[in-house]
């Protein structure tokens, strides 16, 4: 409270907090009672994100703890974000990153991300420096970060001939903050993992216990990151479905159960929605001088034929302790029919929306009528507005 919090400093870090003794007979005194240091190691650094996070809270009791921590154990969820620690420059280390992170959504830790780029080692090519951001943007925790051994600092720009491609992959991850932001929300009040293996909700499908650099984003996003020097195309296997599966980017339909090859370009990651999925997103077209706007927008992947879907949106401050009492749920239900998109939208909770106009977005090729609470709306350009009631 003294050297950080009472200085301006509202959040903490802490790092390097492993808490190393080399001797293999040391003791503690333990609550009372010796024990060996070796057995319980892991507290260290998770009491110590216990007194930081409680520090935060009661030096300021309205603003959320915001904490990270370099290491931990079962149980640090409670009160940080992690990541997955000094990782080296290389294509090998974005590939066993993915599975780094499913070991560590699988044992109750969600909210994490991996140092982008590397953080050791030679600066990064401009390639895999592309293809890690294309992958880092997918995670609760997005950071560019790094101690490279030849002197360079990871940056966005550190490339001129990619900085395109980068800065339409930020804006891409500032678009579907909303939903990163539902799934943490599943994550903490439900324990859902936010990144999860393809057998985690496909365990009916044997070929998603293979193998594979795939991962599930939320409950709607096959993520498809691209490891391998040179690719401009992924191939992919799709979950068995059964409703069949939507290009994100292309809005081509696959069907479930088989192996496809996705187009898989520098300006975006390879990335599917299940059919039925409803993915909330941030519309406004953000700049530094305009990255507090938020227009909220819903992108529909509908079934081809009969079906019906759901989704619960998630809005609270974003800041604040208020979210333990005032917040919101805007509730969808989607019919799909052969010749109708039928949408019901109703808000629950007391938070007051910052916005007060929704867009439906629907892939290309999509011809049917969208109807919103019974009222037929005009389509612009596969893009449909729709003004919510007031309260």
């Amino acid at each position: 409270t003294e050297k950080l919090l009472e200085y301006g400093i509202d959040s903490t870090w802490n790092d390097n907090n492993e808490f190393e003794i080399w001797s293999q007979n040391a003791k503690c005194h333990g609550f009372g009672k010796e024990v060996e240091f070796e057995l319980i190691r892991a507290l260290h650094p998770l009491l110590m994100m216990k007194a930081s996070f409680e520090a935060q809270l009661e030096y300021n009791p309205e603003l959320r703890p915001y904490l990270i921590s370099r290491s931990g154990c079962p149980g640090m969820h409670r009160y940080a974000q992690t990541w997955t620690g000094d990782n080296r420059t290389s294509w090998k280390t974005l590939k066993f990153n993915i599975k780094t992170g499913i070991g560590l959504s699988l044992s109750g830790i969600y909210n994490f991300g991996h140092d982008v780029g590397g953080f050791s080692g030679p600066a990064p090519e401009p390639e895999l420096f592309v293809r890690w951001i294309q992958n880092g943007i997918m995670y609760p925790r997005f950071t560019i970060h790094s101690w490279n051994d030849d002197g360079t600092v990871n940056e966005p720009w550190m490339f001129p001939e990619t900085i395109d491609e980068i800065r339409e992959l930020i804006k891409f991850r500032h678009k579907i903050i909303p939903y990163i932001y539902t799934a943490l929300y599943e994550a903490h009040k439900h324990y859902q993992p936010i990144i999860r293996p393809t057998f985690y909700d496909f365990e009916h499908d044997e070929k998603t216990f293979e193998e594979n650099d795939e991962f599930i984003l939320g409950e709607s996003l096959l993520v498809a990151s691209v490891v391998e020097k040179g690719m401009r195309e992924r191939e992919v296997y799709l979950p068995n479905h059964e409703k069949g599966w939507y290009d994100f980017h292309t809005g081509t339909w696959y069907e479930g159960g088989k192996t496809v090859v996705l187009p898989a370009p520098l300006h975006y990651t390879p990335l599917l929605a299940k059919a039925g999925a409803i993915v909330p997103v941030n519309d406004a077209n953000l700049t530094f001088q305009t990255k507090n706007q938020d227009e909220r927008g819903f992108l529909l992947f509908p079934f081809k034929g009969k079906g019906k879907s759901t989704y619960r949106l998630y809005e609270d401050d974003g800041l604040t302790n208020e979210y333990t009492h005032t917040f919101a749920f805007i509730h969808l239900d989607m019919e799909t029919t052969e010749d109708g998109i039928k949408l019901s939208i109703q808000k629950e909770g007391t938070y007051e929306l910052s916005y007060d106009q929704l867009t439906f977005h629907v892939p290309n090729g999509e011809k049917r009528k969208l109807i919103v609470n019974g009222t037929e709306l005009e389509s612009k350009n596969r893009k449909f507005s729709y003004s919510l009631p007031c309260d």
